[in-house]
């Protein structure tokens, strides 16, 4: 099944993006440019999260046919390093940045020191004056949820909120397990509720660990992304409880894993071609406009796709 999320002010149809009337002048967007590099950054907050390294290589890909090449800053999250990135400081001359912040700020940004073509990705930032592209994460997480609930799923657990380390995208997944829960008159059960200090297969399968010991077990299980629901299944497992027979498990971003895992993890999938080409587009326009343009500030929500596999075939 897919979605397509709209957008107040852009959205991505078959790749490309429909502007509004109503965008607003970019910052740094007057500022005169300096001599193409063909050179551009990209601030990652983890290459060893599977979907931002999966994202990452299809941005190099689709950079090259376009004549560009990508500069890759891993941030680890940490605000300093993501400011550091966006002031340029210790990069050699690029063309525009490409920024996934973690705690950055819009302050941080129009503050910037080395201002130019700049475009977010992800929830962290949802309103400012620099041209963005996501994905609507809490309608990503209800669509899940719901998932589970036509699959017979009644005892449902969310694992992968993030307590001691905070995400933009952890909060707004467990707000949409929230949102599909209570849309069936249900409440939500806080012993179900598993916390994660990182989206890894460790955390997962601690947190399920934790969650097992304590209490009767969920039959249907949303984990906040896919290398959670990766531990998660580890520890079913190991439990002896049988997915998705006994406990449903779906993911979210669906990384290239999740088709070869055993069974096979149904996950949402954010249309990926979709954030990167409408990145790229956006990027390009700022670098290509002439000194003292105004060029739009775009605000692009692409659709997803859920993808139901053995995980969730009960």
């Amino acid at each position: 099944m897919t979605y397509q999320t709209r957008d107040t002010k852009a959205q991505t149809r078959g790749g490309r993006v429909q502007e509004d009337e109503a965008t607003t002048p970019s910052r740094g967007a007057a500022l005169a440019r300096r001599d193409r590099t063909g050179l551009v950054a990209l601030a990652v907050p983890d290459l060893e999260e599977p979907y931002f390294a999966e994202l990452t290589g299809l941005l190099v890909r689709r950079a090259e046919a376009r004549g560009l090449s990508i500069l890759i800053q891993q941030t680890a999250g940490v605000h300093e390093r993501e400011v550091t990135v966006a002031n340029g400081v210790g990069l050699p001359p690029t063309d525009g940045l490409i920024h996934i912040p973690r705690s950055l700020t819009v302050a941080d940004l129009t503050r910037r020191t080395s201002p130019g073509p700049l475009v977010l990705l992800g929830e962290h930032i949802v309103s400012s004056p620099f041209s963005h592209v996501t994905i609507d994460n809490r309608a990503a997480a209800m669509a899940a949820t719901l998932h589970l609930v036509e699959r017979g799923c009644r005892r449902l657990a969310v694992v992968g909120p993030r307590h001691t380390t905070p995400s933009d995208a952890a909060d707004r997944r467990v707000a949409g397990f929230r949102d599909a829960v209570r849309a069936q008159g249900w409440e939500v059960d806080s012993d179900l509720v598993g916390p994660v200090g990182a989206f890894t297969s460790h955390e997962g399968q601690r947190a399920m660990r934790t969650l097992l010991d304590a209490h009767e077990p969920p039959d249907g299980v949303l984990c906040s992304n896919d290398s959670v629901a990766f531990g998660v299944m580890r520890e079913l497992h190991v439990r002896g409880l049988r997915v998705p027979e006994d406990v449903a498990v779906i993911g979210i971003d669906d990384v290239s894993g999740a088709e070869f895992a055993t069974p096979s993890l149904s996950s949402v999938a954010p249309d990926k071609s979709a954030i990167v080409d409408s990145a790229l587009m956006l990027l390009e326009r700022q670098i290509a406009a002439p000194p003292a343009a105004d060029v739009p500030v775009e605000q692009v929500v692409v659709g997803f796709t859920l993808r139901a596999r053995e995980s969730t075939a009960r």
